[in-house]
């Protein structure tokens, strides 16, 4: 058709590959190759770009880790809960606070296996929910429900700690028998000149000993236990409430959860 040009193909603007097939095949496959290795380069760099990053924290984990129910804090158990409703905010004085609500199914998803996974003890009895948390939640929870007990309080540690003492003074060693202590006062009417005319022998002149000195007690650090002070920042409070769904599989239930930190 007259003003239409004729359509060109690949060998219009490579005139070597006229009346050569062979040649085209492969210059198609050589391109081929290489956008395909370049592709693989450009993906390969991208994960090692990324590989290792850790995703944006949400409320959701905050909120979980702050009630310890996050994944991460339980690495053996191989499965999870995701909570239905998750809320993370601080109160006035500046405290993190979390809500939680989760909804097991019942039968091998229920109340038992959810206790199991996080290592939460049996319910207890019935008690009032906060009601910060009912209103948390959208007001849609029960007044009351059986509380789990709660987590027991952390106790000092002893610590030792040195405090002086003093060591008794040593027994003072007694004189070797056979030795007295001389006489303070020698008698005044005794004649100081000796008898040599008299058979009677010599007495044996006794020793005197000194003293024996009395050594001074030294004082000696002896360890003894103190209680090690409570640590400054809070510690992490829980309150759960189980309520189990009426008309639902056995074992069906909804969790409520209050933290603060």
């Amino acid at each position: 058709m007259d003003g239409i040009p004729p359509e060109r193909a690949v060998t219009d603007s490579w005139p070597a590959l006229h009346g050569r097939p062979v040649l085209r095949r492969t210059v198609a496959v050589g391109l081929v190759l290489c956008v395909s290795v370049a592709a693989a380069l450009v993906v390969r760099g991208v994960n090692s770009l990324t590989a290792g990053r850790v995703g944006r924290e949400t409320d959701r984990d905050r909120a979980e880790l702050l009630a310890g129910l996050h994944p991460s804090q339980h690495p053996g158990v191989g499965r999870s809960y995701v909570p239905v409703g998750a809320i993370y905010t601080h109160t006035p004085g500046g405290a993190p606070i979390a809500y939680l609500h989760y909804r097991v199914a019942g039968k091998d998803v229920g109340l038992g296996d959810f206790l199991r996974a996080y290592d939460l003890p049996a319910p207890g009895p019935t008690a009032p929910l906060p009601a910060d948390l009912t209103a948390a939640l959208g007001g849609d929870g029960p007044a009351e429900a059986p509380e789990l007990p709660p987590d027991p309080e952390p106790t000092p540690s002893p610590t030792p700690d040195a405090t002086t003492t003093a060591d008794p003074a040593p027994p003072v060693p007694a004189a070797p028998p056979g030795l007295q202590a001389a006489d303070a006062d020698p008698d005044p009417d005794a004649d100081p000149t000796p008898d040599l005319d008299d058979d009677t022998p010599e007495p044996t002149p006794s020793v005197t000993l000194p003293p024996a000195p009395t050594p001074t007690p030294t004082p000696t650090p002896t360890p003894s236990l103190t209680p090690t002070p409570p640590p400054t920042h809070p510690q992490t409070t829980r309150r759960i409430y189980v309520a189990t769904i009426p008309g639902a599989a056995p074992g069906a239930a909804d969790i409520y959860i209050r933290a603060t930190g």
